[in-house]
């Protein structure tokens, strides 16, 4: 409707533009006939210089309907007579020659109002605009409800089963359009039917295999669900025994140097405390010797529950070999290891160590040594701590030695 009446509209404005024009002609062939007619009678009384008649040859003339202004020169452009009507308003200017004789002996000026052509043209746009907007209503109406009926209607039903398909998840409608032409609309309609069935079969094909083929998918997932997870127990079985003792279930030598290396780095890079304490047990091949290795096997076990005890979780308590063990102590230093040191000691003391039916006295040597800026690796670190055993090994054993670079100058200088 909105085309139609715009459309309509146009028209009209092509109409009024083209009576503009013959109005237009009219208004300036009417001009023109008076200018020529008031020339043609002015001629003698221009001749004859009377002024009289030229006033009243005037005044008739500017008394016409829509006549403004009349004025009558001579040849030498000098106003011999003018007159004033009675209207007013826009105007067009007319002039013609006053001819006698032959010879041209002045002019004549009339100017003629154009308000009047104004009023037709205004009536002519309005009685335009009205007829051409009946005439574009009542055809937009017939255009709207023929596109209605005959295409929207059926293209919104259209649209309204594949919204509502949409909506359920499926990708067919569940049922047929009804089909009411034969004609382009009625051929689409049909054709939409024809490929809904279709759609509807190959879906439900579609879903039979997808449900057989998800029951296989769970019966696949949860043998490999089975499969991962005795994978996972395996691996973690195998990573438990690449970095824990069997004997006395601590960290072993791998697991032990791996976090001292970290460790070392870090408190290198951050400034912060680790102390190193190795420890052995002293005169171990003796118990081996007198009460068996099951003997001497207990007794590691024993330690090893003693150290998970005393220990803190930042802390990293390991077997190194045989009766040797090491602990890694965090944010720890000397004066505080060596009252851990003491508190283990103590430990040990008052632990009853026994083995089918014999008393076990267990004594350790201890060896400390804390970081300090002057080591450049983790294994200077662990050799002053092995070098602190040593001295207290050699001290008379079950005590503990702290590594200083004054007690043992000769040591490190070797090293």
């Amino acid at each position: 409707m909105a085309g139609v009446l715009i459309t309509s509209a146009a028209i009209g404005v092509v109409r009024v533009q083209n009576e503009r024009g013959p109005l237009n002609e009219l208004i300036g062939k009417s001009g023109q006939s008076v200018a020529n007619a008031t020339a043609s009678g002015a001629a003698s009384l221009v001749a004859g210089y009377d002024y009289g008649n030229l006033e009243m040859l005037a005044a008739n003339v500017a008394r016409q309907a829509n006549v403004i202004r009349v004025m009558i020169r001579n040849q030498n452009d000098r106003v011999m007579a003018q007159a004033s009507g009675d209207a007013a308003g826009t105007f067009k200017r007319f002039e013609s020659p006053v001819v006698f004789d032959g010879q041209t002996i002045g002019s004549t000026v009339v100017d003629v109002s154009t308000d009047a052509l104004e009023t037709a043209l205004n009536d002519l746009c309005w009685r335009v605009f009205i007829e051409q907007l009946v005439f574009g209503a009542i055809l937009g109406l017939i255009v709207y409800f023929f596109t209605a009926s005959g295409i929207v209607s059926p293209i919104r039903k259209l649209t309204t089963a594949m919204e509502e398909a949409v909506e359920k998840g499926d990708s067919f409608v569940a049922r047929d359009l009804e089909v009411k032409s034969r004609d382009e609309i009625g051929r689409l309609v049909s054709v939409f039917n024809t490929l809904n069935k279709s759609l509807a079969s190959y879906h439900r094909q579609l879903h039979s295999k997808i449900d057989l083929a998800d029951q296989e998918l769970r019966d696949k997932n949860i043998q490999l669900g089975g499969r991962t997870l005795e994978l996972e127990n395996a691996l973690d079985l195998v990573n438990t025994m690449a970095t824990t003792d069997w004997l006395t279930e601590l960290p072993n030598r791998r697991k032990f140097d791996e976090t001292l290396s970290r460790m070392f780095r870090q408190s290198e890079r951050f400034a912060e405390e680790i102390t190193l304490v190795l420890f052995d047990i002293d005169r171990f091949k003796l118990i081996n010797d007198s009460h068996g290795h099951g003997a001497g096997d207990e007794v590691l076990r024993d330690i090893g529950t003693l150290l998970r005890l005393h220990v803190r979780k930042s802390d990293v308590p390991a077997r190194l070999g045989g009766d040797e063990f090491g602990i890694v102590l965090y944010h720890t230093n000397i004066e505080q290891a060596e009252r851990f040191v003491e508190i283990l000691m103590e430990g040990v003391r008052t632990h009853a160590f026994g083995y089918d039916g014999f008393q076990l006295n267990i004594g350790l040597s201890i060896g400390i040594a804390q970081y300090d800026a002057s080591m450049s690796a983790p294994q200077e670190l662990y050799y002053a701590a092995d070098k602190a055993l040593y001295q207290a090994k050699h001290g008379g054993r079950g005590r503990y030695c702290v590594y200083s670079e004054a007690s043992l100058p000769q040591e490190k200088a070797s090293s």
